[in-house]
């Protein structure tokens, strides 16, 4: 007899980086469009565990890009705090992260790896993307902090993984 693996949950996949590309392109434009999936996403949670995994997931992403933004790791043009748009996207994230990505993050050593890697990359292809709202004033310096950081992140949404899955 073979175990039976989980199927890959591609709506929230997809849906996660549809909305990613409509805020970092759009930004507050396609807001609502965007949070009523999230809710919708949220909705569709098996457990009260796993809602709250989101609610604390987007929270510490957004208190650590808080601590970027004031040590002049990120910046968003004329705006000294974290923008609308931004902080959704962290609850957009959290969902994916929740809904799918957590069964990826099992192995801590590749949770670092991977969210090292995916972190920055997600960053700099929404700084590419976001018409210049978005950028790294501390050039290359703001690239390894982002790696280092996003790496502890994986690490933490991987091992926090047994108290929602």
């Amino acid at each position: 007899m073979t175990a039976v693996k989980p199927k890959l949950n591609w709506r929230a996949l997809i849906g996660f980086e549809l909305c990613w590309f409509l805020l970092v392109f759009f930004q507050q434009l396609l807001f609502w469009p965007v949070l009523a999936y999230l809710v919708y996403g949220l909705w569709r949670l098996p457990s009260g565990k796993a809602q709250l995994a989101v609610l604390f997931t987007a929270i510490l992403g957004i208190a650590v890009d808080t601590v970027l933004v004031f040590a002049g790791i990120l910046s968003f043009a004329q705006l000294a705090w974290l923008p609308l748009w931004f902080l959704l996207l962290w609850g957009i994230f959290a969902l994916a992260l929740i809904e799918v990505m957590n069964r990826f993050l099992t192995n801590l050593w590749l949770a670092f790896a991977l969210a090292a890697v995916g972190g920055p990359l997600s960053y700099i292809g929404g700084a590419a993307l976001s018409d210049g709202i978005m950028s790294f004033p501390a050039g290359f310096w703001s690239y390894g902090v982002l790696a280092f950081v996003w790496g502890l992140l994986g690490v933490i949404f991987g091992y926090s993984r047994r108290w929602y899955a």
